[in-house]
């Protein structure tokens, strides 16, 4: 009977050691994701910032009226 109690006992120690365990890394991931820079990457590398564009094809020149 002493042996049937200590196994169960054991057994969920370490389930709960493992949900830690997970828990832990979920945290660590979140962390970094939302303190990872932003920027963009190209055939030169990662920069920080935004991508920058062509201003010339964004508005047509010219009056519409």
């Amino acid at each position: 009977m002493w042996h049937r109690i200590c196994s169960v006992s054991s057994m969920m120690d370490m389930a709960i050691s493992l949900l830690a365990l997970i828990a832990g890394g979920v945290s660590i991931e979140l962390f970094a994701a939302a303190r990872a820079p932003l920027g963009y990457q190209d055939e030169t590398g990662f920069h920080l910032g935004a991508e920058p564009r062509d201003r010339g094809d964004d508005f047509p020149a010219g009056n519409p009226s």
